[in-house]
């Protein structure tokens, strides 16, 4: 009995240090083969513009240093490409908008961000510098194509010859976004047409065997480039039309006001208040397929627009250097650089979360 009661002791005590112990933990995955994958924000893009400056504000490069590694850009020369806006008193007219004669700071370069401004979901497996189908003078660019992905290739296949094991990718806001600001819905893509685009593109990814994290469509009725009637009636950029109306014009129509011209809100470029709500339902079924697709194909999803909803909107009294605060760049599409900074930090700690990544979070 004794002998029994000294051994039950004895495995007693050996347990209880044993769980007194520190745990071994699980080496963190390591973070390497990154690739990032999307539209003109993942880019880089900013201001309505894009800069060797700007590329390297990017989330995707400041998401890379959180875990040691150096994201080569395909950093664009000069002034820009296009050249960004530099104050709201001197915006862009998309006519004078010329990418012809674009190039690259280090011709040659293979970037591991192989985004593309204004690429839309179908255009990411689709669409080259030689093979756009109806294109949009202010999405697409044939020179931007062939210098972020080379000749002849699309976005899809410069991804897949870099056998990433990180993917992000975030692409969507395309299919709705100028339409919305045109007051065009009509020409927005179709929810089943995003649905069979957006699952043609997950299951191109998910053989590679790659960690991918793909981010929702932002809301984009929250741009401030979509300017509410009531602002434009103050200063006198709309006629009588708009007396008593609720509805918004995107930044595209305001470039055309000129002189003494007038906005009216009896033109196709109005946006209603149902139209506005119309554009907003489309973003939450594009997001609902954007979720079911990926969780039958285990792919994390980054939800973007909960934390976008915290950050700052529209100043209450705008300035030249700072019309749409501190979220975003000056065409009120395209985030600021203080933007980039937080989604970064907020996807290191998703992604950790995620893959058991050990992505530095501070």
């Amino acid at each position: 009995m004794k002998r029994f009661q000294f051994f039950s002791l004895s495995v007693l005590a050996a347990l209880t240090l044993a769980a007194c112990s520190p745990r071994t933990s699980q080496p963190a995955v390591a973070f390497t083969d990154y690739v990032a994958m999307g539209d003109s924000i993942t880019a880089g893009m900013q201001s309505a513009g894009l800069t060797a400056q700007s590329q390297d504000a990017a989330f995707p490069v400041l998401l890379g240093r959180r875990g040691g590694l150096k994201i080569t850009m395909p950093e664009v020369a000069g002034a820009g490409c296009p050249v960004p806006i530099r104050s709201a008193s001197d915006p862009v007219d998309p006519a004078s908008i010329n990418t012809a004669e674009c190039d690259l700071l280090h011709p040659g370069v293979v970037s591991s961000v192989v985004a593309v401004p204004g690429a839309r979901v179908a255009d990411v497996y689709t669409t080259t510098d030689t093979q756009v189908k109806d294109p949009d003078p202010l999405l697409y660019s044939a020179r931007l194509y062939g210098l972020v992905l080379g000749h002849g290739r699309t976005q899809l296949q410069a991804a897949l010859a870099l056998k990433p094991k990180f993917i992000t990718l975030w692409v969507g806001a395309n299919d709705v976004l100028l339409p919305t600001l045109r007051g065009q819905l009509s020409r927005a893509t179709p929810p089943d047409v995003f649905r069979a685009n957006y699952a043609h593109l997950l299951d191109a990814l998910t053989p590679t065997g790659a960690h991918i994290v793909v981010l929702t469509v932002p809301d984009v009725t929250r741009v401030p480039a979509l300017i509410p009637v009531g602002l434009l009636s103050l200063i006198q950029k709309v006629d009588s039309s708009c007396d008593q109306r609720h509805g918004y014009f995107g930044t595209p129509t305001l470039i055309s006001v000129t002189g003494d011209k007038k906005l009216s809100c009896s033109s196709a470029s109005y946006v209603s208040s149902a139209e506005y709500e119309q554009s907003r339902t489309l973003v939450n079924r594009y997001n609902a397929i954007i979720m079911e697709l990926a969780a039958t194909r285990g792919v994390a999803v980054f939800d973007v627009n909960p934390l976008l909803a915290t950050l700052p909107g529209r100043p209450p009294i705008p300035t030249p250097s700072s019309p749409f605060g501190s979220t975003f760049s000056l065409d009120g599409v395209h985030p600021s650089s203080n933007t980039h900074r937080l989604l970064a930090q907020k996807l290191a700690g998703f992604m950790n979360a995620s893959y058991g990544t050990a992505l530095n979070t501070w």
